[in-house]
């Protein structure tokens, strides 16, 4: 994920966000490089609860929702379920690149533990089941009232063990700790960064996790950029927009998919303002720019939408 002074970490919790709500046993791991603001993650709770609370009733009632002017104060069964939410986000504050290796380490070091644990806890019913069937086939030659055959571990099965539906990882972000590597040695940089990919991306297809890398772009606000940007240069299907991955555009092939974030004008007469020959000094509206540069696996790549982010916790979509 690319971006820079477009609400990166916002939209990072947003997806955070869906995915605590979304699974009640969903762990999360952030791993940030700068002070997380942990108080804009539970004001983008309380929105989302809202919204997945009044989507279903207006629904079934047929009624347009309409845009409350101000926001209805939570209740308190409302914020004692955000607790608990909050409770499964694990945070690991780093300052430099091996803080990061070694955070991805024990968070690593944790899925495999819990995967031993299941596989135990399976292993004991499946041994329990065919020493309890075994015994009653035994008893059966002699009493016809043998003991019920106990339940077999099933997914309607409470006392079956459940795997965790989903787990996150989020770093936030990688250019603040390798920036300076890169700036030092190229060579050096982009070896580190290759080899810390292969071993995220084992990590994310052997635990089935979604992880969230987040970088920075560079040169989104760049002046004259008619006369001095190569077309080698250019990442986004905008021409207007000249920003790039901040550790180099190779970085959009490490990952799966690489999503790059920017701001445009939100209308015509917004872009007069920003790119008219008058560099008219009035205020303009942009609105968040959400594009696919790479996609390993799809053919998503190209695809784009806008949205906009009120007041940095509710998201939404934008018609162009």
């Amino acid at each position: 994920m690319l971006m820079s002074e477009t609400g990166k970490t916002a939209l990072a919790f947003q997806a955070i966000a869906r995915h605590l709500i979304r699974y009640e046993d969903g762990a999360v791991a952030l791993i940030a490089t700068t002070d997380p603001p942990l108080a804009r993650l539970k004001d983008i709770l309380i929105v989302r609860l809202e919204q997945s609370r009044r989507s279903p009733a207006f629904t079934e009632s047929g009624y347009v929702h309409k845009r409350r002017a101000k926001p209805i104060p939570p209740t308190q069964d409302t914020l004692n379920k955000i607790s608990l939410m909050l409770e499964r986000v694990r945070i690991s504050r780093v300052f430099d690149f091996p803080g990061v290796i070694e955070a991805v380490s024990e968070f690593s070091a944790d899925l495999e533990e819990n995967d031993q644990a299941k596989e135990e806890t399976l292993d004991e019913n499946e041994h329990e089941r065919t020493r309890s069937i075994a015994d009653s086939e035994d008893e059966a030659m002699e009493d016809l009232s043998a003991e019920p055959e106990p339940k077999v571990p099933t997914e309607d099965n409470p006392d079956t063990p459940k795997r965790p539906s989903a787990s996150m990882l989020v770093i936030d972000n990688i250019a603040n700790v390798l920036g300076s590597t890169m700036t030092k040695s190229q060579v050096q940089g982009h070896a580190l960064l290759a080899n810390f990919m292969r071993s995220l991306h084992h990590l994310s297809s052997r635990h089935h996790i979604c992880t969230l890398l987040i970088n920075a772009a560079v040169g989104l606000r760049s002046q004259n950029t008619q006369f001095h940007r190569r077309p080698e240069d250019q990442v986004s299907i905008f021409a207007s927009i000249v920003g790039k991955p901040g550790l180099g555009k190779h970085f959009s092939y490490l990952v799966d998919t690489s999503i790059f974030l920017s701001t445009l004008p939100r209308s015509k007469d917004d872009a007069d303002v920003a790119y008219g020959d008058a560099r008219e000094s009035r205020k303009y509206e942009e609105v968040g720019v959400i594009e696919v540069l790479k996609d390993r696996y799809g053919s998503r790549e190209g695809r784009w939408s806008a949205y906009v982010m009120e007041a940095g916790l509710e998201l939404r979509g934008v018609r162009m």
